[in-house]
């Protein structure tokens, strides 16, 4: 949705509208383009600072005082947000936490929109306490798999602070960024939580880790390296991978390193090494490059005790399949593309998911493993994009190597250089399948709430119309029409919990008896029963016939008098072809005789009886009024009829 499309919110505290009043400065493409540069750095290097990096990027572009990340985490009644990364005036709020329904993100969640917002205190009361004051909110959701998980924001805290279109553009594309950071923090933890699954697996054998100079001196080292080895971390620090390998293991030693860093690919071995007491350990040995800007490259060992390798060895080989699929663990394509937009580089993941070469895929040819419903209008996007030098946004089903399409989001975003001209693209996709699944269900629920939304209307209606015909514009009307509604409203409740909560006979009856008060008169009321699931389809209008019998015992009848009594008792069997039945008894005794005016009488209550629910729901009903009881019987299908009609 475009920023000026929301115009109103609850006392007026969304203002997306002003954004169209107000002048925007020119768009800063260049500190746009300084800022995402910036992070991708960060992401490679520092990924755990990369989202504190946004914000602070976030406070400089858009002149804020105040910016931040909130996500979505479980806690209280509906969930809450944490504050993981702040700048300005707020950041001593970092790491603390809000309730959803008690902060303004929780309203751009469920709206799922970009959201300027003013005068918060009025809606969020727990935001008075916060200082300085929040003049000016500018809001805007970022995504994971589909769905909003957090917020990015930026606040003004002085009155003549306002967010410009600039602003809004600004935090929506770094948003898009925030997307595949919080990606990158996720993986990160889930990669944190796989290691220590590993070290349940190698039981008493933990993974050695350490980092280690093209040289082979140790820079770093763990304590369960140290145990391996036999020595302490500062030996260790002292020696070189050479130092510590048994003679014969030295040459694939160096050619697993050598390999490594030419094919910038992890490279494996089982070797042994010696402890100080002359005895060897033998371990498995994994190293991967470590690239750091400005500094020589390092590598990264893994290093698995193989002591016991008859019991461990199945094991360590499930490990590097975890291993494997951690590496690919992030669900986004990424690739780079020089200035043209057609010669690709950097694309691993896309060749890993498509099967494709790195020859294969330049020159349009990544088009290839599109469906051919889609290949004409993504290519038609992507060249225009190029040629006007724009951000790129498409969507397409994608082929995996093994043949089956899923529907991606692809984005790709041109890099300028001092010049202002396009040094290189870079790209992304991300796995949509799921949400354009939900969006199929989501129009089956619509369509489905629409159909009973007809259709509980024409009910209203038909209650609006035979209440006035029995009472004309009165109070009384009000009174009766208010009553009915009300029954209607408690229908709807139990309609909306019905998928996980079935309906029963004996919960439609006491919800109307406990409407009425019978709570306090159950020495005079006996409900009984065997436990009834009824069809959807016949709730809503067998409920209001039961509303209008207690409503008549309450009034005029059983309920009505100290004397009075009524017994309400249903019960199941089986009619000629196969068909359930349920029956139920309404009786009151003691009910004295009515006055004329008695509503069941010759009312909306007695028409719905003995009229509606033979109609709507083929059921068999009689209506017997003594001198001094009531008895209704209601007889009724439990299954579908065909043509019969649900209400």
């Amino acid at each position: 949705m475009m920023a000026g499309q929301t115009n109103s919110g609850p006392g007026g505290t969304i203002i997306n509208a002003e954004l169209d009043r107000r002048h925007s400065r020119p768009p800063d493409y260049e500190g746009e383009n300084r800022a995402l540069r910036s992070l991708a750095r960060a992401m490679a290097t520092e990924p755990d600072q990369v989202l504190q990096r946004l914000v602070e990027e976030v406070l400089t572009l858009t002149r804020a005082d105040s910016a931040g990340i909130s996500l979505l985490e479980h806690g209280g009644e509906h969930g809450q947000f944490r504050w993981v990364a702040m700048a300005g005036a707020f950041a001593h709020h970092l790491n603390d936490t809000v309730a959803r329904e008690a902060s303004p993100c929780g309203m751009v969640i469920e709206r799922d929109e970009l959201l300027l917002l003013r005068d918060l205190e009025r809606v969020f009361p727990l935001l008075k306490h916060m200082q300085p004051r929040m003049y000016e909110n500018l809001v805007v959701p970022f995504h994971s798999k589909g769905r909003p998980v957090g917020t990015v924001w930026a606040i003004h805290h002085t009155p003549e602070g306002g967010f410009e279109y600039e602003d809004v553009r600004l935090l929506q594309s770094l948003a898009q960024f925030a997307t595949a950071a919080y990606q990158t923090v996720q993986t990160q933890a889930a990669l944190r939580r796989s290691e220590e699954r590993l070290a349940t697996i190698f039981a008493s054998a933990a993974v050695g880790l350490s980092e280690i100079a093209q040289n082979g001196r140790f820079l770093r080292a763990n304590d369960e390296l140290c145990r391996i080895l036999g020595r302490t971390r500062e030996e260790v620090l002292r020696l070189t991978v050479m130092d510590v390998t048994y003679p014969d293991d030295v040459p694939p030693s160096l050619i697993a390193v050598e390999e490594a860093l030419r094919t910038n690919q992890p490279a494996s071995l089982d070797k042994r090494y010696l402890r100080p007491d002359g005895n060897y350990v033998w371990a498995n040995s994994r190293v991967q490059p470590l690239h750091h800007e400005d500094e020589p490259s390092t590598l990264l060992a893994v290093t698995a005790d193989l002591s016991e390798r008859r019991t461990t060895e199945e094991r360590l080989r499930e490990s590097e399949e975890r291993f494997r699929a951690l590496a690919h663990l992030v669900p986004v394509i990424l690739w780079r593309s020089d200035a043209s937009g057609l010669a690709f580089s950097e694309n691993q993941s896309f060749l890993d998911y498509t099967g494709q070469t790195a020859d294969e895929v330049q020159d349009f040819g990544w088009l290839a493993p599109m469906h051919p419903h889609d290949r004409k209008n993504v290519r038609e996007t992507f060249v225009h994009g190029i040629e006007i030098k724009q951000p790129i946004g498409a969507q397409f089903r994608l082929r995996s190597r093994d043949g089956q399409y899923r529907w991606f989001l692809a984005r790709q975003v041109p890099i300028f250089g001092g010049q202002g001209q396009v040094t290189e693209w870079f790209g992304a996709a991300m796995d949509v399948n799921e949400l354009h699944e939900l969006q199929q269900q989501q129009a089956v629920m619509v369509d489905e709430l629409q159909h009973r939304t007809r259709n509980l209307l024409t009910v209203v209606r038909a209650i609006a119309q035979q209440t006035m015909a029995q009472t004309g514009p009165t109070t009384l009307f009000r009174e009766q029409f208010n009553d009915r509604l009300a029954a209607l409203s408690r229908v709807q409740g139990l309609l909306s919990r019905s998928d996980q909560e079935p309906i029963t006979i004996r919960a439609l009856v006491q919800m109307e008896l406990d409407a009425l008060g019978a709570a306090g008169m159950r020495e005079r009321v006996a409900v009984e029963g065997p436990r009834v699931v009824l069809r959807k389809g016949s709730v809503q209008t067998l409920a209001l016939a039961l509303h209008e019998l207690a409503t008549n015992a309450r009034k005029y009848g059983a309920l009505s008098r100290e004397q009075g009594e009524l017994w309400v008792s249903w019960d199941t069997y089986t009619a000629e072809a196969g068909e359930q039945r349920l029956t139920l008894t309404w009786l009151e005794e003691g009910i004295g005789r009515l006055q004329e005016g008695g509503r069941i009488r010759r009312g909306y209550g007695r028409e719905l009886i003995e009229k509606a629910l033979p109609y709507s729901l083929k059921a068999h009903t009689a209506y017997e009024l003594g001198e001094n009881e009531l008895r209704c019987s209601i007889d009724l299908p439990l299954t579908e009829l065909a043509g019969a009609r649900c209400q």
